[in-house]
């Protein structure tokens, strides 16, 4: 029913505008398009959250705050105002505006994904939550250096995509579009910029979990109190094996209680101190 309405309304657009010069017809097409794209807000326990949802996919993490992945929301609200949380994966920023609002965090957002990094981008701005959120579009890894983001859809909002390689917990990417990224470690990206490093990160990829853990062994070992990674035995496999062996031989502890949940996705650790 949706996209039937909306295929009638860009008709409507299409041919009210028809008869313009081309210049003035392109020009139309664009104010309208910026003048009905929806921001839906979003009540949260700390007050309300907006997002920009240039596209269908945008809106759908935002609209189901709550129930997408309620353990990260409880593990977020067990976290300590002014700590610093890295959100690797941020998308449009979901996560990361619920962090600084609701916890007062300092947060470092990182999304590859140009189209997805534009509406975290807006949605900071909305909130005026610039002065806590920093986002960065940049892609980490285990090694630092140029490569390309394969992308099944370009469109903000959308995951799935893959940093230096074409396949994700998934399977094969049929890739449409590669993105040129310039790609980091985490342990070089705090050596080379001096960020504030996270007590906690939050890492969701789809793919290479395991790598940019490894890249981040002296952030993890020296900085990093928890970890909340995606890890779905069922999908993952190895790649969950892998995270689970990485991470306790550098003195992280699985949380077993954290989500008994079996439909949870997400994984948390933490690390003696």
């Amino acid at each position: 029913m949706s996209r039937t309405i909306a295929g009638l309304l860009a008709g409507l657009v299409r041919g009210g505008s028809a008869w313009m010069k081309p210049y003035r017809r392109t020009i139309t097409r664009a104010l309208v398009a910026e003048q009905v794209t929806p921001t839906i807000t979003v009540a949260t326990p700390a007050g309300p959250l907006a997002f920009y949802s240039p596209s269908a996919r945008a809106l759908h993490d935002p609209w189901h705050l709550a129930q997408g992945e309620p353990e990260t929301i409880r593990w977020l609200d067990g976290l300590g105002a002014n700590e610093v949380l890295w959100d690797i994966g941020a998308n449009v920023g979901l996560y990361a505006l619920y962090a600084a609002r609701a916890r007062g965090m300092r947060v470092l957002a990182f999304e590859p994904s140009a189209s997805s990094y534009a509406v975290l981008v807006r949605n900071v701005e909305l909130n005026r939550l610039d002065p806590l959120i920093d986002p960065y579009c940049l892609a980490f890894d285990q090694t630092t250096r140029l490569d390309h983001l394969h992308m099944a859809h370009t469109e903000a909002g959308h995951s799935m995509h893959a940093f230096g390689q074409s396949h994700t917990i998934e399977g094969e990417i049929a890739t449409v579009f590669r993105q040129a990224v310039a790609g980091f470690s985490v342990d070089d990206f705090c050596r080379l910029f001096q960020p504030p490093p996270p007590d906690h990160i939050k890492l969701d990829v789809d793919s290479i979990e395991v790598k940019i853990l490894r890249g981040a062994e002296h952030t993890l070992r020296t900085a990093v109190r928890s970890v909340l990674v995606e890890v779905d035995d069922l999908i993952t496999g190895d790649n969950g094996r892998e995270i689970r062996a990485f991470l306790t031989s550098i003195g992280f502890t699985e949380v077993k209680d954290f989500a008994p949940d079996p439909t949870a996705r997400n994984t948390l650790f933490r690390r003696s101190i």
